[in-house]
C-alpha cells in the first residue's frame, strides 16, 4: 500500500497543469514525490499526511484541532448538513457537463468537499476532481488524513495557488467571499455556489446566547453583494431542524464562532443539556460566469 504522501504526489502530478507557484507565478510539478516544485526553484514540501502547504508565511487563524475534529463529528457523525450537502450536489448535476474539476475555498476540514464529491462520483464516476484549499493547517492535516481521494492544499484565499480559470464550481460554504478570487478561479461559464445562513440558522443557540434581538440571522448584505456580481443569480432555501443527543450539543458549541465570545456560564449550560432540536437553515446562491 502507497504512503499518502506518495498518492498525493501521483494526484499533484496529475493535475500538474492546474497550479502556479504561489511566489513567482511559475508552472509547477512534483520532484521525486517528496515536494511540488516552480521551475524557479520554489519548493514546497508534501506532508507525510498528504497535502502541501503552500503559504508564503504563517498565517494564525482562531481555527484549531479541537474545533475541526468537532466540525467533522457533526457532518459525518450526526448528519447535521446532510439535506444541504444532497442540495449542493443536485446543484451541480444539474449545471455540470461529463466532468468537473470543483474548488472548495475555505473547506475546513473537507468533509463537505469529500461527501459532495462522493455523490457526484455514483453518476460521473472518475470524472470529479475535488480541491480543497483553507488557511488552516490544522483543517487541512484532518482532510488528508480522511479523504486521500482529493486534492488539499494550505493556501492563501485571496490568491490561491492555482492557474487561471480552470475551476468548473467553486464553492464557498459559510466562508467570506473574495470576488476577485472566484473571477480568477472560474472557467467561462463555471458556477459559484455560495452557501450563507438562512435568517433561522440556530436561532435556538442564539436565543439562549443573546436573547430575543439576535435570535434572526441577517444575510441581506451578503446577498445583496452577490447579487451585483452575478445579476442573474439563482436562489435555493433549505430549512430543517436536528435532533442532537449530549454529545452532538458539545460538537455544536465546539465548532460554532457563535459560542466564542459569550461567557463560560452560558456554554456550559448547553454542555450540560442532554439533547436538543435545532433549526438549521441556509441560502445556497448560484452565479454563472459569463462565456
Amino acid at each position: 500500500m502507497i504512503s499518502k504522501r506518495t498518492h498525493c504526489a501521483e494526484q499533484l502530478h496529475l493535475n500538474r497543469n492546474m497550479f502556479q507557484c504561489p511566489v513567482c507565478g511559475a508552472a509547477m510539478d512534483t520532484a521525486m514525490q517528496k515536494s511540488l516544485v516552480c521551475m524557479h526553484g520554489h519548493t514546497f514540501d508534501i506532508a507525510k499526511q498528504g497535502y502541501v502547504n503552500l503559504l508564503t508565511r504563517p498565517i494564525h487563524t482562531h481555527y484549531d484541532k479541537t474545533l475541526f475534529e468537532a466540525r467533522r463529528r457533526i457532518i459525518v457523525g450526526h448528519g447535521f448538513f446532510d439535506p444541504l450537502i444532497e442540495a449542493l450536489a443536485e446543484q451541480i448535476m444539474g449545471l455540470m457537463n461529463d466532468s468537473a474539476h470543483i474548488l472548495d475555498l475555505g473547506c475546513g476540514e473537507g468533509s463537505h468537499l469529500a461527501k459532495i464529491c462522493q455523490l457526484l462520483a455514483i453518476v460521473q464516476s472518475n470524472n470529479i476532481r475535488g480541491f480543497g484549499a483553507d488557511l488552516a493547517k490544522e483543517g487541512i492535516q484532518s482532510a488528508a488524513k480522511i479523504y486521500p481521494n482529493q486534492n488539499w492544499l494550505v493556501a492563501d484565499l485571496a490568491y490561491p495557488p492555482f492557474n487561471v480559470h480552470l475551476f468548473d464550481f467553486v464553492l464557498n460554504i459559510l466562508s467570506p467571499s473574495n470576488y476577485h478570487t472566484f473571477d480568477r478561479m472560474l472557467k467561462p461559464g463555471g458556477s459559484i455556489i455560495k452557501v450563507i445562513p438562512g435568517s433561522e440558522y440556530l436561532r435556538e443557540l442564539r436565543f439562549s446566547l443573546f436573547g430575543e434581538e439576535k435570535t434572526h440571522y441577517s444575510n441581506a448584505d451578503t446577498f445583496s453583494l452577490f447579487q451585483q456580481h452575478f445579476p442573474n443569480a439563482l436562489t435555493q432555501k433549505i430549512s430543517y431542524t436536528i435532533p442532537l443527543n449530549q454529545e452532538g450539543i458539545r460538537d455544536l458549541i465546539q465548532m460554532t464562532p457563535l459560542t466564542w465570545n459569550v461567557s463560560e456560564m452560558k456554554r456550559k449550560q448547553w454542555l450540560e443539556k442532554s439533547s436538543a432540536t435545532i433549526t438549521v437553515a441556509f441560502e445556497i446562491l448560484v452565479g454563472s460566469k459569463s462565456h
